[in-house]
């Protein structure tokens, strides 16, 4: 997805209701609404007028008043009040907001997701998600809403991270968002998906090359997530990066290196046979299951398997 891969502009994330910061006793009064779309607040209502801010996807407004085509609206996020064109927003009054407000943030997804880079979109798209769950926390959208937005903030923040040659010099993002998916939604399969996410976080042993004994460190982390979650949607994902892990450890093993050890390459191989059997049973008809069958086939014959440059975090 190619907003995953590149540098994460600033995300500006407010979960507080933004209105309600610097507008005194007004901002009781106004309407409130979340902006859909980016645009620009002008001095007067009139597109010629003088620019004094911007509006962004996700951001809540405080309605003041109505002109024409015209709206007068004071933004918390930028301190400003102004004008904006009468569209591109929805009043969190309106029955339909978190349908409306799910369908922009999806958009954006989509849109960042088919186009490389696309951070702006993904960073829209996340405050869209998050503004569902934080003014409809009752919605039947909300704890998928606030999944979604997890998961974009985490992906683009991790993207951010320093690379370490050394992984037990490792950094990550906040966890806060994902792990308030798992506390707030515990047997949902928002829970799940978030959970995983997180799998990597305990990756920090070292490197598989130098110290292969940290990658059944690794497996039994994804060993105990489908313990936890074996109805979860990553669950059978899980299984087979437990059994890819599995793979390279044989491989590794058998090398004719310092760390080669003959016995240990014997029961990872043993290990990949099992779990891949296993897995045929579990997750019948998946991609997954068809390639742990396939590690297997090659892991049997003795061809040992591709060596990463650099060891992934999550998944081969």
């Amino acid at each position: 997805m190619g907003w995953r891969g590149g540098a994460a502009a600033a995300l500006l994330l407010a979960l507080a209701p933004a209105g309600a910061a610097g507008a005194g006793a007004q901002a009781t009064t106004l309407r409130k609404a979340i902006a859909l779309t980016a645009g620009e607040i002008t001095i007067s209502p009139d597109a010629t007028s003088a620019k004094v801010g911007s509006v962004q996807p996700g951001m809540l407004l405080g309605i003041q008043s109505e002109a024409k085509n015209y709206l007068q609206i004071f933004s918390g996020a930028q301190g400003v009040s102004g004008w904006i064109r009468k569209q591109g927003y929805v009043e969190l009054d309106n029955p339909k907001a978190p349908e409306v407000l799910f369908g922009a943030a999806a958009g954006l997804e989509a849109l960042a997701e088919s186009q490389a880079n696309e951070e702006t979109a993904a960073n829209n798209a996340a405050q869209l998600f998050l503004s569902i769950y934080e003014y409809f926390p009752r919605s039947a959208r909300a704890a998928e809403a606030l999944y979604r937005g997890a998961a974009i903030v985490w992906e683009l923040k991790l993207s951010e991270e320093p690379t370490h040659a050394d992984p037990s010099r490792r950094q990550f993002p906040s966890t806060e968002l994902l792990r308030r998916v798992v506390s707030k939604y515990p047997k949902t399969q928002w829970a799940a998906r978030a959970a995983y996410h997180l799998i990597v976080t305990h990756f920090t042993c070292g490197s598989w090359f130098e110290k292969p004994d940290c990658i059944g460190k690794e497996i039994n982390q994804y060993d105990n997530y489908v313990k936890k979650y074996p109805e979860s949607p990553r669950a059978a994902q899980a299984a087979y990066d437990a059994i890819y892990r599995a793979g390279i450890a044989w491989t590794i093993y058998r090398q004719r290196t310092k760390v080669a050890n003959e016995q240990k390459a014997e029961q990872y191989q043993a290990e990949v046979a099992q779990r891949a059997a296993a897995m045929e049973t579990d997750y019948p008809n998946t991609d997954w299951a068809a390639r742990a069958a396939l590690e297997a086939f090659t892991v049997a014959q003795g061809e040992p398997l591709k060596l990463p440059n650099t060891q992934p975090l999550g998944g081969p």
